[in-house]
Formats: structure tokens, sequence, C-alpha cells
């Protein structure tokens, strides 16, 4: 492969679509795929959560693909859909019910595998949204139950008590009334536009709909009872707006037209995922997300029992449970015999006596951390390989290497299987994964530095794995970079982690330009095995970087509870000192990029350091005060919860910490800031544009250097943005960059006692200036070259900020 790998080279990879879950035919022969390209194009009239064909926007692109396991081979089940995703196999087999789009919008479509025959239902049009939200076959293989697009679409527009009208002079009017019925803070649009449904049952030989409940809010997903006769599915009834938290009732759905029933109230789900049947159908077994404290701390998420029936309170089995059970996208399964449920934790599985009467813990090492155990996505019912083990899914927290362990349930003593320096591809524990019980194999959705997420076949009896499948066979054997894991101390002495990528050719004791990606309150380290390490502002930008000439470096940057902007570069600027300590990076040529919170995260280092020569900042927000109340178009006030509980960490409104809001905005203190400052906003991204502006507007005020780029018609993430402005996003960042950093003219090195002076700046190099590249001239230090002026020293690693 040549050094430079092209932006076309990055849009043509292809992934699996992030989501949704591969399925297994039940004879084990054919695993059921959707992948996507790394760029989607966008269909005229996509807007909001839904495109003009009823296609949620998380999965536009998609095609579904079918894996022959017994060779590898692909064929397209779907091949003249134009999108196609969300396979699932009807038990006998004979079946594969998908969501497919095929000269109309978005239905439900079955492909008859004798034939491959295919029938669209087109009157079974669908409404999913989350990837997860797959069809569910009934036992015998006769029904599909699915949500459906509503049959009163004027529910999808309804504003009840936070109305917006427009009339004939085109005014756009939001009114509250504290005193009117109901709760008008809560996101009624944003509601509806995602979740709005019916929810129904399809019969794939007489093509008939029924409709069993209209005008819901569904989120996650619905699992089938053991004998066919009904569904469990959470159904949203509020919101507590200040936690940005759904509140749901679990509800039981009879298939057979009798009235749907709830079964517990006011439940706090995630992702409405945690939930399952018992084997014989009389109790489902439910995990919550509790509320946070006022403090902004969690309580623990709790284990209940409901009865199927509805005929008494749900059960609290998790009293002598001494973990948070919250699980986000994963469920709670069963024990054969009914009378024991299992639960993933970060460091062990829970049993718990499913009348509460105890529980045990079964721990993995501790310098592991339990990524997933290897079961079926949708199973309810936890099952072992045929040596009666659990076999689980770890990370090394050193090595960040995937480790597969048998875990005897009865003693907890674990057996190593294999290690794997690879990443497992999933957005919730098992919907990166698929179980062969009879030949004893699991499918993973693996990733590594050399290539992009594909199929790898894992022997549970042996423990060998081998690639099963490729998606992008033409990658294969292609270098993207040479991975470092960098280990420094953060401003506090604590031991941190960073990922650093150098250019595929990269000459020892060579200090290249270096890209620091940030996004605070995460860790980069646990995706040294993925491909691309952490995506930006597309998927696999960073390898893009690094085949320009750049060093990217992607430190870990845990956060407190409150004060984030002034805890950021106490990660930040010790993991770049460490870098260049190390030889790798030039100290004179940095720059720094973050999306979203990492773009805040880069305007709260640019006001507090000069270390960096250039900056890209991406839908970054800077004045707290103003986004605490910016409006959705449909008037939905979201970012009040972001800002008082969420990832703002403010600990309350605007009133009651005033200070906070003003001391965690980077706008206070743009004075500061010397680095030249790229932006970009999309215009449908709420408060995105508005904060920019304000930006924008501050630093030319200061005089400073700063750019802003606005898209209209494209939301939050440059990476689902059309092609030609995803484009435009790469291009100019890579522009903005080699004007300011000057790439492609390595340096061999500073002085010997570390300080870097104008005799050492390659002359391809601009000399650096307060007002050019934020860069200060200081004065020599009694070690320093004499007759030179010092343009930057290597400071001791760990200093405070």
């Amino acid at each position: 492969m040549s050094r430079h790998l092209s932006i076309d080279d990055l849009l043509r990879i292809r992934y699996p679509t992030e989501s949704v879950p591969p399925r297994l035919s039940p004879d084990g022969r054919f695993l059921a795929l959707t992948v996507a390209p790394a760029v989607a194009s966008h269909e005229p009239g996509t807007s909001g959560q839904f495109d003009a064909r009823n296609v949620p926007v998380t999965v536009l692109g998609s095609e579904l693909t079918v894996i022959d396991t017994s060779d590898g081979s692909q064929w397209q089940p779907f091949p003249d859909a134009e999108v196609s995703w969300g396979g699932q196999w009807s038990p006998d087999g004979s079946m594969l019910a998908a969501y497919v789009v095929m000269g109309g919008p978005a239905c439900l479509g079955i492909l008859h595998l004798a034939d491959r025959r295919l029938r669209l239902l087109r009157n079974a049009l669908v409404r999913p949204f989350f990837g997860f939200e797959l069809p569910v076959w009934t036992p015998d293989s006769r029904l599909v139950v699915a949500k459906l697009w509503p049959a009163d679409e004027a529910f999808l527009g309804d504003r009840p008590n936070s109305a917006t009208e427009t009339s004939a002079s085109d005014i756009v009017v939001f009114s509250h009334d504290p005193d009117s019925h109901g709760d008008d803070q809560a996101p009624v649009q944003l509601l509806n536009e995602r979740y709005g449904c019916d929810f129904g049952i399809v019969d794939v030989s007489t093509h008939e709909v029924r409709r069993l409940a209209e005008k819901w809010n569904t989120v996650g997903g619905w699992r089938m009872s053991p004998d066919g006769a009904a569904v469990a599915v959470p159904v949203i009834v509020g919101q507590e707006v200040a936690h940005q938290q759904w509140i749901s009732d679990l509800m039981v759905v009879p298939l057979g037209g009798a009235e749907p029933r709830a079964i517990a109230h006011g439940v706090t789900f995630d992702y409405g995922q945690s939930f399952s049947w018992s084997p014989d159908g009389a109790g489902i077994a439910f995990t919550t997300s509790d509320l946070p404290y006022a403090t902004g701390e969690r309580p623990k998420g709790r284990l209940f029992v409901a009865d199927a029936k509805g005929r008494r309170q749900p059960l609290d089995v998790s009293a002598d449970v001494g973990d948070d059970l919250r699980q986000a996208y994963e469920h709670p399964r069963w024990s054969a015999a009914g009378d024991e449920i299992f639960c993933l934790v970060a460091d062990g599985v829970w049993c718990v006596c499913a009348d509460g009467s105890g529980a045990r813990k079964t721990d993995v090492d501790e310098a592991k951390t339990l990524t997933s155990w290897i079961q079926p996505p949708d199973d309810q019912v936890l099952r072992a390989p045929a040596d009666g083990s659990l076999a689980l899914l770890l990370r090394d927290t050193t090595s960040q290497a995937l480790e597969v362990v048998s875990i005897d349930g009865t003693d907890g003593s674990s057996k190593p299987r294999t290690v794997l320096h690879k990443r497992y591809v999933a957005r919730g524990e098992t919907l990166g994964l698929e179980v062969d019980w009879r030949s004893q194999t699991a499918y993973l959705q693996l990733e590594a530095t050399e290539h992009p997420p594909e199929i790898w076949r894992l022997d549970l009896t042996t423990g060998e794995a081998s690639r099963l499948a490729s998606l992008n066979p033409s990658l294969q054997g292609q270098q993207f970079g040479l991975k470092r894991l960098v280990e420094f101390p953060d401003a506090d002495g604590e031991e941190r982690q960073a990922s650093l990528l150098l250019p595929p050719d990269y000459v020892d004791d060579t200090q290249v330009p270096m890209l620091v990606v940030v996004y605070a309150g995460t860790e980069s380290s646990p995706r040294i095995h993925s491909f691309g390490l952490r995506p930006c502002l597309c998927l696999a930008d960073a390898y893009l970087f690094a085949s320009l000439g750049y060093a990217v470096l992607l430190p870990d940057i845990p956060l407190g509870p409150r004060n984030p902007r002034r805890a950021i570069p106490r990660s930040v600027v010790p993991a770049v000192d460490r870098v260049v300590e190390l030889g790798f990076a030039d100290p004179k040529r940095i720059g720094v990029l973050g999306h979203s919170y990492g773009g805040y995260s880069v305007l709260a280092l640019i006001s507090q350091t000069d270390m960096f020569s250039a900056a890209v900042s991406s839908a970054g927000v800077v004045n707290l005060a103003s986004f605490y109340g910016a409006l959705s178009v449909g008037g939905d006030s979201s970012w009040l919860g972001w800002s008082e509980s969420g990832q703002a960490r403010l600990g309350g409104s605007l009133w009651e910490n005033r200070d906070a809001y003003i001391e965690n905005s980077s706008l206070f203190f743009l004075d500061r800031v010397t680095t030249p400052l790229l932006m970009f906003s999309g215009n449908d991204d709420t408060g995105a544009f508005a904060q920019a502006s304000e930006a924008f507007s501050a630093l030319r005020r200061l005089g400073q250097r700063v750019e802003l780029r606005n898209y209209r018609g494209e939301g939050h993430w440059p990476g689902s943005w059309s092609e030609p402005n995803l484009r435009d996003v790469l291009d100019r960042t890579i522009a903005w960059f080699d004007e300011h950093l000057a790439p492609n003219t390595g340096s061999t090195g500073s002085s010997d006692s570390g300080c870097w002076t104008d005799a050492t700046i390659p002359e391809a190099f601009e000399r650096p200036t307060r007002t050019q590249s934020g860069r200060e001239t200081r004065p020599a230090a009694d070690d320093c070259p004499q007759g030179r002026d010092v343009m930057g020293r290597c400071e001791t690693p760990g200093s405070s900020v």
C-alpha cells in the first residue's frame, strides 16, 4: 500500500451496521449480517430521525449479507433492495425476515430460503428506530411481531401542551402553561419522532397485519414468551427532564388480541433491553437504571421479578447484590430451571435467587474487565458450552488484549482459552456475536489495527480462533500505521494510558508532527487494538492523518463528577509531554482536534495552554449558559438534563450553580487563546451553529485566527453527513493542520537539554509566534544552548498545569 491513504479509500470501507446484531440460522449454516459503507448517501427528504422512505438515519445505506459458515462465502438475500437490515431467521429455518426498502417505504420482507423467493409485505410498513429492534418470530414460524408505521400519521407530529404552530405568516409559537393538564416539559415531539409506532403482528402466509396497540412510544425491543402467546415490551409513559431519563411501563401484549397489561409501572430502563421471561413464562426479570442523586452519583441498578399476569408488585430480588446491576443493552438471563437469574457486571457475573433469598458472585481476575459473556443476543436462558463452564470475553486492562476464558460456575476457577490482540466490536455486550451450540462455535465481530471489523470463528472447545469472512478483502495485508500504548502520570500523579499511532513509514528517532484527538470523560486506550482507534470526524480518520505523516495521540481523559474544564488539561498535557519525551513528536508541531464533547474539550484546552499550534473543534460547546436553554426545532429543551446531571457535570440548574456554568464555559476565557482555531457545525444540530458563532465572534473580536464552516442540512456528526460535505470537512482539516504544523518535514530532535531553539526548526517550517501558532518564545534556561531563542521546552512529565 502506498503511504498516502486517500479519502476515497476511507469512505469505501464497509462496516457492520452499528447496533444490528448478526443472526445465525437454526441449523448453524448461515449468518445474517447487516453492513454499510463508512458514509451512506442521504436521500432527498432526509430530515430528523427518518428519511423519506421511512428508513431510520442510523441504518442508511445498509445491506443485509448472508455468510455461509461452511466456507465464508457471501451472498445478498435482497440484491435489488435500496436498503435492507435486521435479518431474523424463522425458528424452522425456512425463512428470513428483514426490513426492506425496494421501490417504496420500508416494509417487512420475507425471503423463502428453499427457492430464494422474496415476498415484500407492503401493507406492513415498519418503524424501528434502533438497529437492535429486530422483527421477532413466534415459535411456530407463522407470525412476525414488529413496530409498524402508525396508521394515524398525525401522531408523529402531535405536540400536546408545548405545541409548535405554523400560521400563514410563518410564525412558530412555543407555549408553556404550568397550570395546564399534563407535563409539558416532556419532549413529546422528540419522543414521537424517534419512537412513535403502532405495535402489531404480521401473518407471513396470509399477509394479514393486525395492530395490537396504536400510538405507542417503545424503545429497545420486545421479547417473546416461551409459549409464543405474548410479548413483553417497554412503553414510554413520561420523562424525568432534569436527568434525561425515560420512564416506562413494562407491558405484556397477548398476541390473541386481548388487552395489553402493565406488569411494572415507572421503570427506568436505559435502552429498553434489560428484561427477560422465565422459562415457564410465569415471571419476567428486569433491571433498572435509577435516576441520579442530586450529587450526580447514580444509585445502584436493581433486579426485579414481575408476575407476568401483573397480579402483584414486582419483587426486588437484589438486596444481597453489592454491585450496580444496571444494563444498557444486555438483559438478565435465567437458569434452565428458572430458579436463578444471572447478570453481568464489569468484574464478574452475579447469580441471584429468583425468590430473593440470596445471591453469589463469580469474580474475574482483578486485572481484567469483563466485556461480555458468549451468549446469543436474544436468548433468555443462560447456556453453557459442553463442559458446563461459562465462556467470557475479557479485556486485559494493561495490554488491552481480548481474552477468552472459561469460568467454572461452582468454584469460580478460570481457564484461559485464547488471547487476541483485537477488539470486540459491539454497541452492547452481545450485539456483536452469535453462538451455534451444536457445533460449540461462536461467531464474533472483531477488528484490529490491520483490519476493519470482520467475522471471526471461535471454537468454544479448543479456544482456536480464525477469520471466517472479511468485508473488505482488498485491505488485507495493508499497513495503516504503527501503534504504541503509552503510559504516563497525569498532573495528580495517577498512572494513565494513551494510544499512539505513528505513520506507516515512521523512522526511528524521528520527531514528527502530532495530532491529539480528545474526548473528555472517556478512555481511548482500550481501543489500541481497534481499526482506526477512536473515530473523531469520521470512521478511521486517524489512519488518514497517519498516512499524511502525522502521529495521532488519543489520551485517556477521566473526569470526576464536577469541573470538567479544569480537569481536561491535567491528563492531556502530561500525555503530550510524555510522547515528546519519548522522541516521537515534535513539540513545535502539535495540533488538537475533537468532536462534540471532544470539541468542548478542545476549547477547554486552548483556553488554558499554548501547547498546540493549531486546533479543530467540531460541534463544540463554548458557552454552557446559553446552551442550557437551547431549543430543538420541535421545542424540546433536552439540554437541561445534559447540563444539570449529564455529561456537562454541572450538578444543578443555571440558577443553582451559576458560577459552575461560567467556570466551565471556555467563552469567558477566550482572551487567553493564541491557537488558530477551525470549527465545524451542522446547521440542523441543535445549538451547534449558535455555539460556534459565539466562539467565532469572540475570537474575531480578540484578533485571533479563526474559521467557522457551517453545513446546511447536516446534523451532529460529520461522519454521518453527505459525502461532499464530509469530504470538505476532511480536506479543510488536513489543509488547516498542513498550514500550521507543516508536516512532511521531520525533525531529528531537540538539543540534549530538552530545549527547542530557533536553530532546530526546519527551514520549511515557519517560525512560531505568539499570534500565529500559539507557541511562545520563552527565556532561555541555564542548561539551554546560548545565543539562541528558546522556542519551546520539554517540561517534566506529570507537572501541574
